[in-house]
């Protein structure tokens, strides 16, 4: 070995000018690895390469490298691959390892590229340590586990362990491998991840989060020393990567340790957890103590699916539609904010049951935020295994990946993923259709432009959520002529061509980043506000409504969307919307009264452009209805007149 150093690759989901998250999964590698004596004598590390730089620039930071390491997901697997093999040119004796999520449990990355030599399966700490004493003493590679690698005469696969004892592994914060980085970019608003521990005992099926069902904890005296340098380092959004954080009743302790660090210093700002799949009142406990202290958006409920048979098929149960309904009641007379995650193209789902399943949650409380993703297809979750594609029909395409929230800039290299869009009860039609009725939804009513027109039908007129939205739906794309089908046929063709279209709106008014479809409609129509209620006119009188009612309810409608350079809306009315409504969201159904109502609103906050709008309203505020005036962080004075 005439070289004794090592470079790890984990390149961050695009460059920004002001944005970036640290190398946490390359931390760990080095942090464990650097702190056995062996490993600390023989080789060097030469430097952790995190920043999404040209390939070039990034192969000219590499020299005489001994071992190069990448962590490889979505976001970076073809900007790895492009760098490996550059580096293998360069300096072919060098030991090209690939580990992470997106490294496949098989050999086949290593059959199609003979550039990378190594191929990690697990957990890397301990492999990946081991690997290097072996390359130090010129021993074999055989006895290290969940590897696979190039053997004399073939590809060697050797046994899985999976299971490590995490207990004792150092942390790359306390190590001192981030401040360097601090240093080197001051102008980054960096982002960190906290672990507080490793596991899951679920078994979805679309999922590759976790390489064990075992729950292995990390030390408290750990997990309280990394919140204390993120908070000291004034990181302002910490992420949890824990795969159900409040499955532990010690996740109250560690709730309440960030925001007593957030109370001494100010950081973090934004500490986002995914939380236990099955909420109890654990996660009630630790969304009250985020929330209210302003840290976190809000508590995910999650579902992925209503249909029995769809979740029968992907192994996973949800609460019940009547416990659900508590919890968001619960969470209402808390003023904390719920969101619900939804997949759609799962097996098993057909275009009716997806999207009447979307309408049962509006029908069990969820008027305030949802998230549907698209099935993407990992190719270490069961989804991705030859006989689950058999069985139900699974047919993917490549999409390229796309920049939500951030300026996409891949530095001339694109990533992609795979996303099911046909199984063999949805066609690839359908499927369509699905994305655009959970757009409309979404549009209209969990961030609010025709949402108070969609509960007055739902409950003066019986008509239901599904049938309000499909004929919403419908009507858009009934007349070419006016702005609104304009707008969301550019949104259907996007859908529709999945493997040559960027999946996000963008448009520089709101800023140089792509929003989900749902948000770019929102902004939009609010924007062209002028073009809008005329094009959609037409619709909401056909609902029925009595006249004056109509009337009053449109003003109520239009008044409580809120707009950019505003600190006060005030709203006179013959009826009491505002009562009505907060009724409904509490579960507490009242006819609506004739009653002449005088609203006054203080805005929290005064927006001032439409970039700040959609930056501060949109993707930090969606999630607590901030797109309404009424939501529960302004001041509403009401009195009757």
């Amino acid at each position: 070995m005439l070289s004794n150093k090592v470079y790890l690759v984990q390149v961050n989901v695009t460059y920004s000018d002001y944005i970036a998250y640290l190398p946490y999964a390359a931390g760990c590698i080095a942090a464990y690895a650097w702190n056995d004596t062996e490993i600390k004598e023989n080789f060097e590390l030469a430097d952790i390469l995190y920043m999404r730089l040209t390939v070039e620039e990034s192969l000219k930071k590499i020299k005489d490298p001994a071992v190069v390491g990448f962590s490889c997901y979505i976001w970076n697997t073809e900007y790895n691959l492009l760098l490996a093999k550059m580096i293998k040119e360069k300096y072919p004796d060098c030991i090209i390892v690939f580990g992470g999520h997106n490294v496949p449990d098989d050999t086949s990355l290593l059959e199609k590229h003979d550039f990378i030599d190594v191929l990690m399966h697990s957990e890397g700490e301990e492999p990946f340590t081991m690997l290097l004493k072996a390359l130090k003493n010129n021993a074999s590679f055989s006895s290290i586990p969940d590897i696979s690698y190039r053997g004399t005469d073939s590809i060697v696969t050797t046994e899985k362990k999976r299971i490590y004892d995490i207990t004792n592994y150092p942390s790359p914060y306390a190590a001192g491998l981030f401040d360097r980085m601090l240093e080197e970019y001051p102008s980054i608003g960096f982002h960190a991840t906290l672990e507080t521990n490793r596991g899951c005992p679920y078994s979805c099926a679309f999922c590759d989060w976790c390489f064990t069902k075992k729950i292995r904890l990390f030390p408290m005296e750990r997990i309280k020393s990394d919140i204390e340098w993120i908070s000291e380092h004034k990181i302002p959004y910490c992420y949890c990567a824990d795969a159900n954080f409040g499955i532990e009743k010690r996740d109250i302790e560690t709730a309440n340790y960030v925001l007593e660090m957030k109370n001494k210093n100010g950081y973090p700002q934004v500490f986002k957890p995914c939380y236990a799949k099955n909420s109890d009142d654990t996660v009630f406990e630790i969304g009250k103590i985020l929330n209210h202290s302003g840290i976190d958006k809000g508590v995910t409920l999650a579902y992925q699916s209503l249909d029995p048979h769809t979740l029968e098929n992907i192994g996973r149960k949800n609460l019940t539609l009547e416990h659900y309904s508590d919890l968001t009641a619960k969470y209402a007379e808390e003023k904390i904010p719920t969101y619900t995650e939804l997949i759609l193209g799962l097996p098993g789902e057909t275009y009716e049951t997806f999207c009447e399943g979307l309408c049962r949650l509006l029908e069990n409380g969820q008027h305030n935020s949802m998230t549907v993703y698209t099935c993407q297809v990992y190719c270490n979750s069961p989804i991705a295994s030859k006989d689950f594609v058999e069985k139900y029909g699974i047919r993917w395409e490549r999409q390229p990946l796309h920049g939500i929230h951030y300026p996409a800039n891949f530095n001339g290299v694109q990533e992609y993923y795979d996303v099911v869009v046909e199984t063999k009860d949805m066609t690839k039609e359908k499927w369509v259709k699905a994305n655009m009725f959970s757009v409309c939804l979404q549009s209209f009513h969990h961030l609010g432009l025709l949402r108070c027109f969609a509960l007055y039908a739902r409950h003066e007129l019986g008509m239901s959520y599904y049938d309000f939205y499909n004929s919403l739906l419908d009507y858009i794309f009934s007349d070419k002529s006016k702005y609104i089908y304009k707008l969301f046929e550019e949104i259907r063709w996007k859908t529709e061509n999945t493997e040559v279209s960027d999946w996000c709106y963008q448009k520089d008014i709101f800023s140089k980043v792509g929003w989900y479809f749902e948000e770019g409609i929102f902004l939009d129509l609010i924007y062209n506000r002028e073009k809008f209620w005329p094009d959609i006119e037409d619709f909401i009188k056909s609902l029925g409504i009595d006249d004056e009612i109509y009337d009053e309810l449109l003003i109520y409608q239009k008044k409580i969307l809120r707009l950019p350079n505003t600190d006060t809306v005030e709203i006179e009315s013959k009826y009491d919307f505002y009562s009505y409504f907060e009724n409904i969201y509490d579960d507490r159904y009242s006819p609506l009264e004739k009653k002449a109502v005088k609203l006054k609103i203080k805005l929290e906050k005064q927006i001032d452009n439409w970039s700040d709008y959609a930056r501060e309203i949109i993707w930090f505020g969606k999630r607590r209805s901030a797109t309404l005036c009424t939501n529960s962080r302004e001041t509403v004075e009401i009195s009757y007149i």
